[in-house]
């Protein structure tokens, strides 16, 4: 028996099969250890070659590997930039204890500093600050006083969390909007305040007429009142201030990510912002964008993708303020060596090793031993950092793949990469208490072993250890509808630029990588192609004898095949 190892060492997985002539033996991955093509990433492909050999209780007799070129690819997030609006000042959105409901415009009255004498009769429409450490029942002690006097307190902000508590104290139900930078309002002669029923949108806040009447702003800063209400259209409280003539800007301490200090790129020979690129990237053609400029330098790349979380929050309709704004990079730069890895790979195994095919062909190869693959079929490699697209006569590589899609679920739900990663994949349910749950059809049932007390209430996607719980913001409905678009919005959009880029029919399409294993994917991605385009998952190795390798190892067996009959 002559086995042939086929060892496909990625950016981040090692995958290895054997065959011997036609038929496939088995296969196994692990993790890839440093960088591509690096010493430590042999050795630990190596050690898999010899795991696998204890398994199948065989011997390699021959070694294929291509020749490694590594990727590197990077995630980039950048927060974003506060939008112009003159004086007016956002000052808190969407906070989670506020007391009270109504609308309210006035000065700032500090509870900690005397009130101006002999002004009590005459005192105009003011808004009562409580700082940090000022306590809740002085607080309502000295705001029953206030309004016993007829001081005109219509609204209270507070810098701590006790929002609730100074509400239920009063003698009046004014709205009590509490964790609020005080600071911030520090340069502002007049505060708006307005708190509505959860869910109910702001009357106040969100109506630029009404706002610009409230702060009795002149017809040429009323477009300023139009952009601050826009970003608080499906908000329920929040607080706006209007800074003084000798104020400090709304967003100075953003000055770093402005269009004239903030990252940028260069394509087809243009300077452009990365923010302002980001509408135009999904229609260029990858490769488009050369370099990437940041505060450590510019950086030349083959390829670079952006994604803006804003705009996956419009097309999603998701509610404002539940899904991030920032802007997501992922830019690929290719480094090569002088290694002759596949004589690294010999002494390592002490077998024959041979390069005879590159990684795309390869890939190619495997994915054909899927049961009804065309010989003209184009084959789509869902990777961790990039979409390979190859085709009988080319290929094309284009940055971001699942490392950008698991950024953008954790940027948007605020979570770590790690919890990201699971939390991606698939459908989640709320957890109602107990065994309890609602699916993002709106079907209810009951798990099959009671959740955490601490998971009520929650939204839980499957984990490596069971319900992995991570959202108490989102519906299920929205956040099927959110994670959808994500997907769309990384694997849709790279994959047709890929397609534009290379040219030419689709026969076929077939799926092979990691990200290929999402059955939501491979729906999202036929509704976005023609519907005449036959797309399928493949199933690497189901024309061959022997066991069927799935979706992951199109290259390893390719390289493999390679040496039949040497």
């Amino acid at each position: 028996m002559t086995v042939v190892a086929g060892v496909d060492v990625g950016n981040a997985t090692t995958e290895v099969a054997f065959l011997d002539g036609g038929r496939l033996l088995g296969v196994d991955r692990v993790p890839t250890r440093g960088r591509k093509g690096s010493a430590d990433s042999l050795r630990a492909a190596a050690a898999l070659v010899r795991r696998l050999e204890r398994r199948l209780g065989c011997r390699v007799t021959q070694a294929r590997v291509a020749p490694l070129r590594a990727a590197d690819t990077t995630t980039l997030t950048i927060p974003a930039a506060p939008p112009a609006t003159g004086r007016l000042r956002l000052i808190a959105a969407g906070v989670a204890t506020p007391g009270g409901a109504g609308a309210w415009a006035g000065v700032p009255l500090w509870l900690d500093r005397p009130p101006p004498a002999g002004r009590e009769q005459r005192a105009p429409p003011a808004v009562a600050m409580v700082p940090a450490g000022f306590g809740y029942a002085r607080a309502a002690e000295r705001l029953r006083a206030l309004l016993a006097a007829g001081v005109p307190v219509g609204a209270v902000l507070a810098s701590g969390d006790e929002g609730v508590l100074i509400f239920n104290r009063l003698s009046a139900p004014v709205p009590v909007i509490d964790q609020v930078d005080l600071a911030a309002i520090a340069g502002c002669d007049l505060v708006a305040v307005e708190v509505r029923p959860p869910g109910d949108p702001l009357t106040l806040l969100a109506d630029p007429v009404a706002l610009a009447a409230a702060f009795s702003l002149p017809a040429d800063e009323a477009g300023d009142a139009a952009v601050l209400c826009r970003t608080l259209v499906d908000f329920s409280n929040a607080v706006v201030g209007r800074a003084t003539a000798d104020g400090a800007e709304p967003g100075r301490r953003h000055e770093h990510h402005a269009p004239d200090g903030g990252p940028w790129v260069v394509a087809a020979g243009e300077r452009v912002t990365l923010r302002s690129a980001c509408a135009r990237i999904p229609g260029w053609p990858v490769g488009t964008v050369r370099t990437l400029g940041t505060r450590d330098g510019p950086a030349e790349v083959d390829d670079l993708f952006a994604l803006d979380l804003a705009d996956v929050a419009d097309t999603a309709t998701a509610r404002r303020g539940r899904l991030g704004s920032a802007a997501l990079v992922a830019s690929l730069r290719r480094m090569t060596d002088d290694a002759d890895h596949a004589a690294v790979l010999a002494g390592l195994l002490g077998v024959p090793v041979h390069g005879m095919l590159s990684e795309p062909a390869a890939a190619r190869l495997g994915t054909l031993t899927t049961p009804g693959a065309r010989p003209d079929a184009v084959v789509v490699d869902l990777g961790a950092g990039t979409v390979d697209v190859i085709a009988p006569d080319g290929e094309v590589v284009a940055a971001g793949a699942g490392d950008l899609l698991t950024t953008a679920v954790a940027e948007t739900l605020r979570v770590p990469r790690a919890a990201a990663d699971w939390i991606k994949r698939g459908p989640c349910v709320r957890v109602d208490g107990g065994q309890r749950f609602e699916a993002e059809d709106g079907s209810r049932g009951f798990l099959d072993r009671p959740a955490p007390a601490t998971a009520a209430g929650m939204l839980a996607a499957a984990g490596p250890a069971g319900l992995l719980p991570f959202d108490r913001e989102h519906s299920p409905a929205e956040w099927r509808a959110i994670r959808l678009r994500l997907k769309e919005a990384v694997f849709t959009a790279n994959l047709r630029r890929a397609l534009r880029t290379l040219g030419g029919p689709l026969p076929q399409v077939l799926l092979v990588g990691g990200p290929a294993g999402d059955d939501e994917l491979l729906g999202v991605l036929l509704r976005s192609l023609p519907g005449d385009v036959p797309v399928g998952r493949a199933s690497v190795g189901g024309t061959l004898a022997g066991p069927v390798a799935g979706h992951r190892y199109a290259a390893a067996v390719g390289l493999g095949l390679a040496g039949r009959g040497s």
